[in-house]
């Protein structure tokens, strides 16, 4: 197994809720456990996450974290 999975599939096992809206992806770009030594380099979403996941996740619908292609 590659790094890149390793840390894909670790962030996905410690954020993703099934129940919740939003994909395994979106919801670990919007993880907020900055003290996480995986945090920088955890995989996020390409896309725009929409409004009703932002806001779900407790997220500021004002705050817009930029998003790193190819992470």
């Amino acid at each position: 197994m590659s790094l890149r999975t390793s840390i894909n599939e670790f962030c996905k096992e410690c954020s993703y809720d099934v129940k919740a809206p939003g994909t395994w992806r979106q919801q670990v770009t919007l993880c907020e456990a900055k003290k996480c030594p995986l945090y920088d380099v955890r995989p996020k979403t390409t896309h725009p996450i929409p409004n009703s996941v932002r806001a779900c996740h407790g997220v500021n619908l004002d705050f817009s974290q930029p998003l790193k292609v190819g992470i």
